[in-house]
């Protein structure tokens, strides 16, 4: 879904500077230190109000959630149900 990956893309850009050549579906936004642990959770929160989604606990302990282009893959498993 296109919503989903502006929303998660636009925000990460917006609140953080990339180099122009980073490969923003691969990028572990939290490893790279865009996102500190706060900010991780505040982001987390925003997807979960935007898309009206609850992740478990194991998903957000998984590395998936860290990485843009599987993170938007989990939101759109989650709203296709």
């Amino acid at each position: 879904m296109e919503r989903i990956t502006d929303f998660v893309t636009d925000y990460i850009q917006r609140e953080y500077t990339l180099p122009a050549d980073t490969d923003l579906m691969a990028l572990n936004y939290v490893d790279t230190g865009y996102v500190d642990s706060l900010g991780f959770v505040q982001f987390i929160a925003l997807i979960e109000d935007e898309f009206g989604i609850q992740f478990s606990d194991d998903e957000i302990e998984s590395d998936d959630i860290k990485v843009v282009g599987r993170l938007i893959a989990m939101v759109e498993a989650h709203l296709a149900g």
